[in-house]
């Protein structure tokens, strides 16, 4: 088949774009999406008004769905907003409205390692975890007085505003422990290692007194399993919950529905 000038040179100009990485609809003038890094999370869904402060910034920022997230963004959500955050593994994590969060790490390699550490100062928060395969493999979630370590499983976090934390297990392990006690227990083949021992007990504000060593090091949840822990001290005995106690909050259907939508 022939090919006469303009052909060859459309060719031409077609195989420079894309040496140069220019896509066509840019081409036209069509604005293309900023990639991420790698080590990015996007916002997938808002509803009402969320934003986010990026690390050594004053000003808040509306997100969008398209937003990309980096390490050490904090986010907040307003009276009745919700949003949805995709990391690069496809684990997902939701927020409900007033809450708080810092995403203080967010490593991904290509060998399937990740580092994910989320803070909770307040509020609800949805995760929905995909099982990691690198070497590292930590997904940590951190209120005040506890700090929730998964590895693949669906479960949440309530941060009340006296700092009171709820965990439900829906699927799959977590393993729970007291802040001041966990040290760098890292998850193996075989589970998490045993932490060590903190250097003595810490001095809290009153009204309530001391909280030592011995009060509690980790809790490990289990499917259909909930604990809750007090501000400061020892927390309630690991129990199971009812399903259709769990569902008369409009929160917990909602990311059941969603979850539903993501499976492959």
């Amino acid at each position: 088949m022939k090919t006469g000038r303009g052909g060859k040179l459309l060719f031409c100009l077609a195989l420079i774009f894309t040496m140069l990485g220019v896509r066509p609809g840019e081409m036209r003038g069509q604005p293309a999406k900023k990639p991420g890094n790698g080590s990015q999370a996007e916002i997938i869904f808002v509803q009402g008004r969320a934003e986010s402060l990026a690390k050594g910034e004053s000003a808040w920022k509306p997100l969008r769905v398209g937003h990309l997230l980096s390490a050490e963004d904090e986010v907040r959500t307003g009276d009745q907003a919700r949003i949805e955050i995709r990391l690069p593994d496809r684990s997902i994590l939701r927020f409900d409205q007033r809450t708080t969060v810092q995403l203080r790490s967010l490593l991904f390699e290509s060998d399937g390692s990740r580092e994910v550490k989320v803070g909770v100062s307040s509020g609800k928060t949805w995760a929905n975890v995909r099982k990691a395969f690198g070497p590292k493999k930590t997904f940590e979630m951190a209120s005040a007085n506890a700090v929730a370590g998964v590895r693949g499983t669906v479960w949440r976090m309530n941060v009340e505003p006296d700092q009171s934390t709820l965990i439900r297990v829906y699927e799959g392990t977590v393993d729970v422990y007291h802040p001041f006690v966990k040290s760098d227990s890292k998850p193996e083949e075989g589970g998490f290692k045993p932490p060590r021992e903190v250097p003595g007990p810490q001095e809290v504000p009153r009204p309530y007194g001391e909280v030592t060593r011995d009060r509690w090091e980790q809790i490990v949840l289990t499917q259909m399993m909930q604990v809750v822990i007090p501000p400061t001290g020892r927390p309630d005995p690991p129990a199971s919950f009812l399903p259709e106690e769990d569902q008369r909050e409009d929160w917990v259907r909602w990311n059941q529905e969603r979850d539903r939508q993501i499976r492959p």
